[in-house]
């Protein structure tokens, strides 16, 4: 993990032509207090020319608003402001400032301030095939949500995320990961994301202005009866610095999340559980993204004594 740099903040190019690199930006939200979040991607394909959104709202629990667009003539604009079908980004301060506006039936204006400067990950672990590059951050956010002659004040927590590079979503079998934030000086975002091999766990800390890398999590998830909806979580996150955390939670809700991946590189499905989260007798927020395993990997075939 390293700081970002100016160039990582910007849009990027290939080195070739290539149908599976990609670049894509997100937010995602939630004000637990008030039940309302969101969950806003958007992603470029050079190769194609094209761009795609996927952007839910959720307001009391239920999708209020949703946008899957999959061939979106691709903007030129960078990402210090970019608008993509109804979704609107603009960002500054070193990657630490992001402004989220959504049109439509549903209205979205937040304003995301992340607790530290964005940080990078190795988003290829294992056999994982992610992107290049990746930088993230957690932090607060507040705005305005209007639904119909409603207009509700929110105040919550946000986690973003910035990638490019080739990206098979195939490679990704199936996995845990949650983002939860405490306040400026506990927040948590880890990942536990199977290739055909098995788990790959990464991730970061945040305590007290310190960063403490992921080297091993469990999730104990409890999964609805429909196999895919988050009920719960009771995790064990453990670090390089010696330290370890227990973080439980419950979904306030489930929103269904994924859309269309580039070339023949697979599509992304999941469900996101907006969460309530425990740790330590603090309460804090965040979602939950569940990805469950849906076909036999190579390992079970063999054991199986079946042919791919």
């Amino acid at each position: 993990m390293r700081p970002v740099t100016s160039e990582d903040l910007k849009r990027h190019a290939p080195e070739a032509p290539d149908p599976y690199w990609q670049e894509s930006f997100f937010i995602g939200w939630y004000d637990a207090r008030r039940r309302v979040g969101g969950h806003h991607h958007i992603s470029f394909c050079p190769y194609e020319r094209l761009a795609h959104v996927w952007s839910l709202v959720s307001v009391d629990g239920v999708v209020a608003a949703r946008s899957q667009e999959n061939a979106i003539p691709m903007p030129d604009a960078d990402l210090d402001d970019v608008t993509v079908g109804v979704l609107r980004f603009t960002s500054g301060d070193g990657g630490r400032s992001v402004g989220l506006r959504v049109s439509g039936d549903v209205e979205v204006s937040i304003d995301y301030r992340a607790f530290t400067d964005p940080l990078t990950l190795d988003f290829n672990p294992g056999g994982l095939q992610f992107g290049k590059g990746h930088y993230e951050s957690m932090g607060w956010m507040s705005g305005t949500v209007r639904v119909g002659d409603r207009t509700i004040a929110v105040a919550g927590s946000a986690w973003q995320d910035h990638s490019w590079g080739p990206r098979k979503l195939a490679s990704h079998k199936s996995g845990r990961y949650f983002w939860a934030a405490f306040g400026d000086d506990l927040a948590f975002s880890v990942y536990g994301l199977d290739d055909e091999n098995g788990r790959n766990s990464f991730g970061y800390v945040l305590e007290k202005g310190a960063i403490h890398r992921i080297v091993d999590a469990t999730f104990g998830a409890q999964v609805a009866d429909d196999g895919v909806s988050p009920v719960a979580m009771d995790a064990r996150v453990y670090t390089d610095a010696r330290r370890a955390w227990r973080v439980t939670g419950r979904a306030d809700s489930n929103a269904l999340v994924g859309g269309a991946g580039w070339a023949d590189g697979g599509d992304f499905f999941g469900m996101n559980g907006l969460m309530q989260y425990e740790c330590g007798g603090r309460l804090g927020e965040g979602l939950f993204e569940l990805t469950e395993l849906r076909t036999p990997l190579p390992r079970h075939m063999k054991e199986l004594n079946l042919k791919a």
